[in-house]
C-alpha cells in the first residue's frame, strides 16, 4: 500500500483496490462503442437519430440501430458488406456534418471531402480534427492510455483509443476478433509469435470489428447471434476466435466494462459469451452511467454480483475515470 500524505485526499478501501491493481497491470479495460460515440462523436443517441435519417426509416423503432440496419440491408437488398459499407459511409456524414455545425474552417472541410473515398472513418474522423482530445489529465481516452496497462478491450469500431495510446508515448499492436470465417485469411499481430503485450507496447482488441475492414463489424442482430455462437463454439480449442493472451488476461485480472448499457445487445453478448464463461481470478467492475431508482440500482448490483462477481460504479464516465489516477 502506498504512503499517503497527511493532506491527500482520503480513499475508500474500494478504491485503493482499484489502484493496486492498476499499478500492477491487472485491469483489462473493456471500451464501449457506445461511450466513444458520447465522448468524442456528438453523442449515440444523436448518431443513432442520424442513421434513422440517412436510411430513411419509417417505423417508431428509431432507437434501435440494429433492426434499423436489418430493416436497410432488406429495403435495400445490400449483401454484409455493402450494408457495413454503406454504414460506415453514414458515420463520415455523420462526421462530416457534425464538424460543419462546429464551425470547422471551409478549407478543411473540402480537403476532408475530396478524401472521403479514400479514407477510413478514423481517418476521416482525423482529417476533421477528430477525436478531440482535452487536457491529459482530464481526458477520458488519455487517462486510460497513460495507465500502466499491456491489453486494451474495445467494441467501438474507431482507432481513437490507438491515437490516445500513441499521445502516451506507447507504440500501440491493434487485432479484430476474426469472429467469421471471412476474416480467418486476415494477417494478425500473433503471427509473430514473439509478440506478447507490454505497458510499452500495448494490444488493443477490437471485438466488434474496426472500420478499415468492413465486413469485420458487428452491425445486426444476426451479426450479434453469429458472433455468440463463434466465440463459444471454439473456446478451449485449436479454432478459439479470442487469442489465447486475451483469454489468459482475462483469467489474471479483473475487468472493467466502460459505458455498456446492460440491457443492450452489445453488453449481453460480451457477458454471456466471453465474461460469464471466463474464469476470472478478480472481481470484475462495472461503471454504470444509468440514472435508476435505489430499488433498480439494488437489483442490477445484486445481479452483476451473482452472475459474474462484479463491483458496480454508478457514476459519470467522465468522473470515474478521472479517479482511476487516485487524484
Amino acid at each position: 500500500m502506498p504512503i499517503i500524505a497527511l493532506n491527500a485526499k482520503k480513499i475508500s478501501p474500494k478504491q485503493q483496490s482499484l489502484l493496486e491493481k492498476i499499478n500492477n497491470g491487472k485491469i483489462v479495460p473493456l471500451i464501449s462503442g457506445e461511450v466513444i460515440n458520447d465522448l468524442y462523436l456528438g453523442g449515440q443517441k444523436k448518431m443513432v437519430e442520424g442513421y434513422a435519417d440517412y436510411i430513411e426509416y419509417p417505423l417508431d423503432d428509431r432507437d434501435n440501430l440494429l433492426q434499423m440496419a436489418k430493416y436497410s440491408s432488406v429495403l435495400k437488398e445490400m449483401d454484409n458488406w455493402q450494408l457495413k459499407s454503406d454504414y460506415l459511409n453514414f458515420i463520415k456524414n455523420h462526421l462530416y456534418g457534425l464538424a460543419q455545425q462546429e464551425g470547422l474552417d471551409e478549407e478543411k472541410l473540402e480537403e476532408a471531402a475530396e478524401q472521403v473515398d479514400n479514407v477510413t472513418a478514423s481517418e476521416f474522423a482525423k482529417l476533421l480534427g477528430y477525436p478531440k482530445f482535452g487536457n491529459k489529465t482530464a481526458d477520458p481516452l488519455l487517462i486510460l492510455a497513460d495507465l500502466p496497462l499491456p491489453i486494451y478491450l474495445t467494441t467501438s469500431p474507431y482507432n481513437f483509443i490507438e491515437q490516445a495510446l500513441t499521445k502516451a508515448g506507447k507504440t500501440s499492436h491493434t487485432e479484430i476478433c476474426r469472429w467469421h470465417t471471412g476474416l480467418d485469411s486476415l494477417p494478425s499481430i500473433f503471427d509473430d509469435k514473439t509478440y506478447i503485450p507490454t505497458v510499452a507496447e500495448p494490444l488493443v482488441y477490437h471485438l466488434h470489428g474496426l472500420d478499415n475492414q468492413s465486413d469485420s463489424l458487428v452491425l445486426t442482430e444476426d451479426d450479434y447471434l453469429q458472433f455468440l455462437v463463434m466465440i463459444a463454439e471454439g473456446r478451449g480449442k485449436n479454432i478459439d476466435r479470442i487469442p489465447v493472451r486475451v483469454r489468459q488476461a482475462m483469467s489474471d485480472s479483473a475487468l472493467m466494462l466502460l459505458g455498456y448499457p446492460l440491457p443492450s445487445w452489445s453488453f449481453r453478448v460480451l457477458f454471456w459469451g466471453l465474461i460469464k464463461s471466463a474464469s476470472m481470478s478478480h472481481k470484475g467492475i462495472f461503471a454504470l452511467q444509468l440514472e435508476a431508482s435505489e430499488e433498480k440500482k439494488h437489483y442490477l448490483e445484486q445481479y452483476l454480483k451473482r452472475e459474474a462477481d462484479f463491483e458496480v460504479y454508478w457514476q459519470d464516465i467522465r468522473t470515474y475515470i478521472q479517479e482511476l489516477k487516485g487524484k
